[in-house]
This record gives C-alpha cells, sequence and structure tokens, in this order.
C-alpha cells in the first residue's frame, strides 16, 4: 500500500476507538472526533472510520432490501401456493437461508475490520476498500 505511511504506528486510542467504530457503524468515531477537537486525525483512523460507515450503510441497505423482497415473495409464493404446492414452501426456505447467509458475511466484515483495527492494521475489504481510499 504505497498511499500509507509505514513508519508511524497509531496509537492505541486510534486502534481502540478504531476498532470499536465497527460495533457503532462510526458512531463512536464521530464522537471521537467532536471531543478530541481536532480537524485532522491519522490516516488510520480516518481508514477505519469510513470503512465502519460505510460497511453500516451497506448492511443496513442490504437489511432493508432482505426485508422487502421476503415480504413481496411470501405474497407471491402465498399466491401460486395451490399451483406449486410444496415447494413454494422450500423456495422460501431455500430465500431466507440465502439472506442470512448475507447477513452473517456482512457481520463478519465488521467483525474483519475491527480485529485489524485493534491489531493496528488496514483491513482490505475488496471494493468497499479502494471506496474509502479514494474518498480520503
Amino acid at each position: 500500500m504505497p498511499w500509507i505511511n509505514q513508519s508511524s504506528q497509531p496509537s492505541t486510542t486510534e486502534r481502540v476507538i478504531g476498532g470499536l467504530c465497527y460495533l457503532t457503524f462510526g458512531l463512536l468515531g464521530l464522537l471521537y472526533i467532536i471531543i478530541s477537537g481536532r480537524s485532522s486525525q491519522s490516516p488510520f483512523f480516518r481508514f477505519h472510520f469510513l470503512q465502519s460507515i460505510v460497511l453500516g450503510i451497506i448492511g443496513l441497505l442490504l437489511s432493508w432490501t432482505a426485508q422487502v423482497f421476503m415480504s413481496l415473495m411470501g405474497g407471491l409464493l402465498s399466491m401460486l401456493a395451490g399451483a406449486i404446492g410444496p415447494a413454494a414452501m422450500q423456495i422460501a426456505f431455500g430465500l431466507n437461508i440465502a439472506f442470512d447467509a448475507i447477513t452473517k458475511a456482512c457481520f463478519l466484515l465488521l467483525i474483519y475490520g475491527m480485529l485489524f483495527a485493534f491489531l493496528g492494521k488496514y483491513a482490505e475489504i475488496p471494493f468497499i476498500s479502494n471506496l474509502v481510499r479514494r474518498q480520503m
């Protein structure tokens, strides 16, 4: 990562606050910025702060989309239950498992980012880290 200054290690406070940002979707980081009053934070903190916000927004949007989609599919499958019979329940069960796996993957990404922040390293998540890096 040529854009990162590897010679300076983040402070313990930045590590802890950066890691806890993932649990609060960036709200704790925002509180830290307000309390510390510094307008320029370290690149390490800003990276984890912004990445936690992006992950929180993506997780929230996926959750809402899954709920709407499951409601629509539930209504559609209940209308077609007479035509396709017991397959409607299997389709609904399969969709529920798929959305549950996506939700758990998002949760694991939050844990991954949090652990890397506590270790003082940059958590590289393919699409999201590139997006965050462009905003820094």
